[in-house]
């Protein structure tokens, strides 16, 4: 079981391409301290075997009804670092939703100085 947890982060970050995906890959080698100036701090914080750190963001907004029935929007984003705190992967699971305002959406360096 410790093992399938452990390959969880890796096989979810392949899986498949979408909104979600292409916001979170810009997270890839920026600084921890920058996603958590503007995501707030993570809800966990998780180690592997090998000392790798994994910061874990959940985000429950309840209930939802659709055309087809009750959806509950309950997301988890995961980054792991490496010993610099710089991101170096991610992943996440559940109906994560990649909206243009949130705080996932990475605000480049360049833009940040001008606004």
């Amino acid at each position: 079981m410790k093992s399938l947890l452990l390959l969880l982060p890796a096989v979810l970050a392949v899986v498949g391409c979408s909104p979600v995906r292409g916001q979170l890959s810009d997270w890839q080698g920026a600084r921890l301290d920058e996603l958590m100036e503007q995501a707030g701090p993570p809800s966990s914080v998780s180690a592997d075997m090998a000392g790798n750190k994994y910061y874990h963001w959940l985000e429950d907004r309840g209930g939802v009804y659709t055309y087809n029935g009750p959806v509950n929007l309950k997301c988890e984003r995961i980054f792991g670092v490496d010993e610099r705190e710089v991101i170096t992967s991610f992943a996440w699971d559940g109906n994560c939703l990649a909206l243009p305002d949130s705080p996932w959406q990475r605000i480049s360096q360049s833009r940040q100085g001008t606004e």
